[in-house]
Formats: structure tokens, C-alpha cells, sequence
């Protein structure tokens, strides 16, 4: 039941997605409507008074033109001459076409005028009875919606207040009707052209002001969903848009944080899987050294020295006295791999002092200079004149460069070329940058394979084991650089040679004096 109903109402929910009007439409719409219904209100009132205008203009009139009449028609018939009440209808006639005037007598016959109005004669007849009544003038508007013909109904009396007769007044209102289209029209006319601008006018604000910052808003919501939480909205305005792209903004900048404190810790977390690897390796290799240096370290001594003992004597063949220095040879280099184990496994606090590097370092390679220039290489040291003092076991520095300047002889053909190099630079530890000493290694041998890159570190790993190679010389010198807080990098390129960059801490710069070898 739950999953059907679940069905039925998923399409429901895509459909109404997909066809959403969108936000900035529904305001320019809802703007569109509210304007049309207020205009039209407007317009419909303003029709409305235009027209009680045009009809109090009219009766306004009409009321006046009466008066002067009810005064001249009065007066004739008070005289008893109807001949000059017709002189005054036909005046009144001759100059205003449109204007039916009848004068009646107190029985209510027509003494005067005509019924060319076309004007219902009951109404006329209505009117002047009312008149009469009331001993008032009478106005009203007939015909459709009142817009025929207006008729004013005037008493005439005698000086002693006795009904002696009435005067009515027709006036059709084609003009007037005339008047109220040709206003209608220019009346409508402004209230579309009002009603277009303000569509325009709201259509292109809520376009502006609602549609421009919300599709800022998208897209940088998109963005953020394809990965980059570094994106921010564009959009920057002080009202409640603005303050909603700000806070949008803001939240992102703290999910970047947190993201990048995540990495971090799983980076960190990484890091200590693999010392902690790292470390079960040193355990078990100290194990195994201490147990090789108790067990064969006695035995090579003894072997060693009868060894050099009879490839000394003079009274033995030859043969025997070169076999003799062969094995003397070989315990010679079990005893050097022996102390390169203890050596690595014991890991031993190094003895940190400030320390200028120039004078130690040119030591060690005026030392490996001649086996250099028996392999036709050429081997030049550089130190930067300015270079600070490094925070540095001495002895461990001198074997960092060693084993690296050996290997760099080992893999660099004849009349090849190997710098090192000893420079100011910067160490970044715990998130900032500190000062350091950099020391480089730069051959132009044969390089490394890509695939090898990430293994030289690891204990026992060699490419030369065909040569003699123990694979522990970078495993010690990257276990020194660890223990003083550096860092060491290795850039290759097989067939063009490898470059080895240590960074050393350094807190403070001193100078030293500049090598050139």
C-alpha cells in the first residue's frame, strides 16, 4: 500500500517540478494583475465621474437657459400675449436647433413649441406636473442609462403665486454621449498604455531585483553539487536576496573548513596507518639486527681477522692469499651491512644544535671527490653566501649527503654532472611556513622509473642488488630528515637524471661563507 502510494505520487511530484512557474514569473504575473484591477477600478471610477460631470455641466445649463425663459414666457402670458411666447420659442429655436422648447397653458395645453425632440410626451407632461406641484423646476435624464435626452420642467406663475401655465425644455444628448465615448476612449487608451508600462516596468524588476540573484543562486547551488564548494554567489545587495546569498555564502565557506579539516584528518589518519606500519617494520628489523650483530657480530670479528691474517703471509701460493683477501672482503661488507641495520633500527635521537651546513657539507664532498673524477664525473658544490643557520644533528646531515652523493655517482655516467647545492628556503610545518635550509642533490644519470618513484623510501628496496646494493641507504636517510622535522622529495626523469631536495628547520639567518668546488 505505502509503495503504491509512493509510486503514484513520485510522477505527480516530477511533474509539478518540471512544470513550475518560475518565481520571478509568478511576481510579474501576480504584479500584472493586481495593476490591471486597480487601473480598471481607477479608470471604471474615473468613467463614472466623467460622466455625473458631463450631466451636471448639462442640467447646470439646461437650469439656466429654463430661467431665463420661465422669466420671458412668464411675463407674455401674465400679459396675455401667446403670440410673443411663440416669438421667444422661435427664437430660442432659431439659435439653439437642438433645444425643443414647449410653453403649456395652467389646463396643460401646448401654447407653444413642438414635440420634435422626439421626447415620450407623457414624460414632458409627467415632468411639468410634478413642476407644478412642487413650484420648482424639475430636471431629469431619460433613455438608456440616462443618456437620451434631458428635459427640465419650469413653473410660471403670476404675481399672486397662481399656476398660470409651464415651461419644458428637451435637450437630446448626443453630444454628450459623443463626449463620454471620446473619453471613454482616450480613457481606456491611458489605462493600457498605464497597464503595459507597469508590466514592462514589473516584469523587468522582478527580473532585475528576483530572477537575476536566484539564478546566481542556481547555478552556484550547482556548482557546489558537481564538487566545488570554493563556489560563491555573485550576487550582492543589502535587502533580504542579498541576505540570503550572504548566509549561502557564508554556510559554504564553513562546509569548504570543514571539508578541508575531513581531509586533513583523514590524511593525518592515513599518515599514521603508515607509521604505524612503518614502526611494526623498524620493530621487527631491530629485532632481527640486535639478533645478527649477538650472533655473527663475534664470528666476523674472528673471520675477518684470520682472513686478513693469512692474506698477509708471504709464504703461501698466491691463490690461497687472494681467496684469503676475498673473504676478508666480504666480511668487510656483511659488517658494513650489519651496522647500516643497527644503524637504521635503533633510530636514535639526533643531537640538534644551529649549525651552519657550508663547512660539513663541503667536507663530504671533498671527500667523494676523487672517486668522481675516477668515474669522469664532474662534481661542483654551490652554498648561498646569505645562508641561515639550520637546527641540525651535524653527523646525521653528513650522512644524509653520503648516501645521497654516492648514489648520484653510482647512477651518473662518465662526463656527467652532479651539483650540490646548499640555499635559503621555506619549511611548511603545522599549517605554516617556517624558514629552512635546503640542500640539493642534482645528478644527470639515468634517473628513476615512474613505477619505482614511491618505493626508494622503503626499507631493503634496491635496484642494485646485482651491484652490491642493500636498499637501506634512503631508507636511513629518509628516517634522519623525519627525526629533524624535514621533508625530502625526489623529482626524476628516466634518462635525464634525478634531483634529491631536503629542507632542513632553520629559525634565524646567518651568514656563512660561500663554497664554489
Amino acid at each position: 500500500m505505502h509503495s503504491a502510494a509512493v509510486a503514484t505520487i513520485d510522477p505527480y511530484v516530477h511533474f509539478c517540478h518540471t512544470r513550475a512557474v518560475q518565481v520571478w514569473t509568478k511576481l510579474a504575473i501576480g504584479f500584472t494583475a493586481t495593476a490591471i484591477v486597480i487601473v480598471s477600478v481607477y479608470g471604471a471610477y474615473q468613467l463614472v465621474e466623467e460622466q455625473r460631470d458631463l450631466r451636471v455641466a448639462a442640467e447646470r445649463d439646461l437650469r439656466l437657459t429654463g430661467a431665463a425663459l420661465q422669466i420671458a414666457a412668464g411675463n407674455a402670458l401674465r400679459d396675455r400675449q401667446p403670440a410673443d411666447v411663440r416669438i421667444v420659442v422661435d427664437t430660442v429655436k432659431l439659435r439653439d436647433p437642438s433645444l425643443d422648447v414647449l410653453v403649456f397653458d395652467a389646463a396643460g395645453g401646448l401654447i407653444a413649441g413642438s414635440w420634435g425632440s422626439g421626447a415620450a410626451e407623457d414624460l414632458v407632461r409627467r415632468s411639468i406636473h410634478e413642476a407644478q406641484s412642487t413650484t420648482s423646476a424639475v430636471v431629469s435624464f431619460e433613455g438608456p442609462r440616462g443618456l437620451s435626452y434631458v428635459i427640465g420642467a419650469f413653473p410660471i406663475r403670476d404675481r399672486d403665486d397662481v399656476n398660470i401655465g409651464a415651461l419644458a425644455l428637451v435637450r437630446p444628448l448626443d453630444e454628450l454621449r459623443r463626449d463620454l465615448t471620446s473619453e471613454t476612449r482616450s480613457t481606456i487608451f491611458s489605462l493600457v498604455t498605464l497597464i503595459i508600462g507597469l508590466v514592462v516596468a514589473g516584469w523587468f524588476l522582478a527580473s532585475v531585483y528576483v530572477r537575476g540573484p536566484v539564478l546566481d543562486l542556481v547555478r552556484t547551488m550547482r556548482a557546489v553539487r558537481a564538487g566545488d564548494l570554493s563556489a560563491k554567489a555573485r550576487f550582492r545587495r543589502k535587502d533580504e536576496l542579498g541576505a540570503a546569498v550572504a548566509e549561502f555564502n557564508a554556510m559554504m565557506t564553513e562546509l569548504a573548513d570543514a571539508r578541508g579539516r575531513l581531509i586533513a584528518e583523514g590524511e593525518a589518519r592515513e599518515a599514521l596507518e603508515a607509521n604505524l606500519q612503518h614502526a611494526d617494520k623498524l620493530i621487527a628489523l631491530g629485532q632481527l639486527s640486535a639478533g645478527l650483530a649477538h650472533e655473527i657480530g663475534s664470528p666476523l670479528q674472528v673471520l675477518n681477522g684470520r682472513a686478513n691474517a693469512i692474506a698477509g703471509r708471504t709464504d703461501i701460493p698466491a691463490d690461497v692469499r687472494r681467496s684469503a683477501q676475498i673473504l676478508a672482503n666480504q666480511s668487510d661488507r656483511i659488517t658494513h651491512i650489519v651496522e647500516q641495520l643497527m644503524t637504521f633500527s635503533r633510530q636514535s635521537v639526533p643531537a640538534i644544535g644551529d649549525t651552519l651546513l657550508g663547512d660539513p657539507v663541503h667536507d663530504i664532498v671533498e671527500l667523494l671527490q676523487p672517486e668522481a673524477r675516477r668515474h669522469r664525473i664532474h662534481l661542483e658544490f654551490e652554498c648561498d653566501p646569505s645562508l641561515p643557520s639550520a637546527h641540525v644533528d651535524v653527523g646525521q646531515v653528513q650522512q644524509i649527503v653520503m648516501n645521497l652523493l654516492s648514489n648520484a655517482i653510482r647512477a651518473t655516467p662518465q662526463d656527467g654532472h652532479i651539483r650540490v647545492k646548499l640555499a635559503a628556503g621555506s619549511l611548511s610545518r603545522r599549517g605554516r611556513a617556517e624558514p629552512s635550509v635546503v640542500l640539493t642533490v642534482e645528478d644527470t644519470g639515468e634517473g628513476i622509473p615512474d613505477a619505482l618513484v614511491s618505493r626508494i623510501f622503503e626499507p631493503f628496496f634496491t635496484t642494485r642488488s646485482h651491484a652490491g646494493g642493500t636498499g637501506l641507504g634512503l631508507a636511513v636517510v629518509k628516517a634522519i630528515v623525519d627525526a629533524h622535522g624535514g621533508t625530502i622529495a625526489v623529482a626524476t626523469r628516466a634518462g635525464h637524471g634525478t634531483t634529491f631536495t631536503v629542507h632542513f628547520p632553520s629559525a634565524a639567518p646567518n651568514v656563512a661563507g660561500g663554497w664554489v668546488a
